[in-house]
């Protein structure tokens, strides 16, 4: 009996379009964008990415030859500077949706010893705080702000980061329809 409901529901399911292809979000560095001859501001793109919720990634970079920007200044013309996240501030992306978005701007790894940057941003993380769904597409979730000690043109990394999706509450009500039978047939078991 279970396995009959279990069966017409995964049919009904897959007949609604309800059950695809998994999305294929990632997180990506765009171009630099020079501030001044020794700043630039590295923007972080979310791509292909289906009514998201949540973000996350890690950053390295050689902090022999560049170093993450924590002396910006919030108050003069720094459009990339937040008074609140310092040198990682929110990209459009999320920002043109919701008022009340969550950036974590995470936390930057320091030497035990000599408290200097060791080259990693770490557990940088966003959450949508506007209507569901969430935005889709491409765009700009982070920009992080760095200063230039070298010639500036060592690897900056970014890990493959987290995205989150909420179903569109017509998927919900269709895998709730379709439990309910089951739950129901459970129910009168018991009593």
């Amino acid at each position: 009996m279970k396995k009959r409901i279990f069966g017409r529901m995964l049919v009904a399911l897959l007949f609604c379009g309800v059950v695809g292809e998994a999305s294929a979000a990632y997180i990506s560095l765009g171009t630099r964008i020079d501030v001044t001859p020794n700043t630039f501001v590295l923007p972080i793109y979310i791509n292909d990415a289906v009514e998201l919720t949540e973000w996350s990634f890690d950053l390295t970079y050689d902090p022999t030859d560049l170093q993450i920007n924590t002396g910006c200044d919030p108050f003069g013309a720094d459009l990339y500077c937040s008074l609140v996240t310092g040198p990682v501030t929110e990209g459009e992306f999320f920002a043109a949706g919701a008022p009340f978005n969550l950036l974590i701007p995470g936390f930057i790894e320091l030497d035990p010893v000599t408290f200097e940057q060791s080259g990693s941003l770490f557990g940088v993380h966003g959450l949508y705080g506007g209507p569901l769904p969430g935005p889709s597409g491409a765009g700009v979730i982070a920009y992080i702000q760095f200063l230039q000690l070298g010639d500036g043109g060592s690897v900056i990394d970014v890990d493959d980061g987290q995205v989150t999706s909420v179903p569109e509450p017509g998927t919900a009500a269709l895998l709730l329809a379709g439990l309910l039978p089951l739950y129901a047939s459970r129910r009168k078991k018991v009593a």
